[in-house]
């Protein structure tokens, strides 16, 4: 096991985890950090694929996601809700994106590629990061968050504990084609710690997540399928990687890979945690 990367982790995650306890949901710097995290997967995202040879706009890319998050955000302050405006602008950058075409008509296929390429990278991180920011404020915008606050813990203590528990009993490749490390037994690992945190979860706020009851039955459920799922974000990335021959997708410190490889599992965990709410617990 790499010492220095275990610290670093903790650490990192001792800071995060100390922001959205203290910090009410609704405050602009929040805001500023979750674009901040949003911008940086998405350049690296981007960056991949021109690895890859496979062209895209990055800026305009980069804007329109930067602006559909900050519109997450603002539709999600509002009371009450409404998605309308969201779906307008969602609307809006797929029609603007396909247009695009029309002023690159030289070479159809290498256009229509472009164009494929940006919405691409737009949906793979801004707008699956969206479902991230709406948990964030999920409740009241004064008070700091829970639902998200519940992802993370539940996502990456999973992470933690298919890391453990596959670097020292890690024997049966779960993937070897695309993620040689992953085992089965770090994914049962994941799911065990990914339990314990909802059963601590369950017990320390009453059978609540946030504002919305939360009772115990779904806390093992959610511990076993936000594991899995995280898991499946993880390869898909992976393959992304592999495809395009590199380790990591960027370098934000040592051993921890780029923004990209800290977030991936919560770029899927999200948008399933949001509809799973919708459908069982609002």
């Amino acid at each position: 096991m790499d010492k220095k990367r275990i610290i670093l982790g903790l650490s990192i995650a001792a800071v995060i985890m100390t922001a959205v306890m203290f910090v009410p949901a609704g405050n602009p710097i929040a805001l500023l950090v979750l674009l901040a995290i949003c911008g940086l997967a998405m350049h690296e995202i981007y960056a991949l694929m021109a690895m890859g040879d496979m062209p895209a706009s990055k800026k305009m890319g980069m804007i329109s996601g930067l602006v559909f998050v900050a519109m997450t955000w603002w539709v999600s302050l509002q009371q009450p809700r409404s998605d309308e405006p969201l779906w307008a602008l969602l609307l809006l950058i797929l029609i603007v994106n396909f247009f695009r075409l029309l002023t690159d008509h030289s070479d159809a296929r290498l256009a229509i590629r472009n164009a494929l390429g940006t919405l691409f990278g737009f949906v793979y991180v801004a707008f699956f990061w969206s479902f991230f920011v709406r948990l964030y404020l999920a409740g009241d915008p004064a008070q700091p968050v829970r639902v998200a606050f519940y992802l993370l813990l539940a996502v990456k203590w999973g992470d933690a504990g298919a890391y453990f528990v596959g670097s020292k009993f890690g024997k049966h490749r779960l993937a070897p084609a695309i993620s040689p490390k992953k085992s089965w037994e770090g994914l049962f690992g994941g799911i065990l710690f990914s339990c314990v945190v909802g059963v601590t979860w369950w017990v320390l706020n009453d059978g609540m997540l946030g504002p919305y009851n939360f009772p115990f039955y779904h806390t093992l459920i959610l511990g076993v399928v936000l594991p899995i799922i995280g898991t499946l974000g993880d390869l898909v990335e992976s393959l992304f990687k592999r495809a395009v021959n590199v380790k990591d997708s960027g370098a934000i410190a040592h051993g921890m890979g780029g923004m990209l490889d800290m977030i991936d599992s919560l770029l899927f965990t999200a948008p399933f945690m949001y509809i799973y709410i919708q459908l069982f617990l609002n």
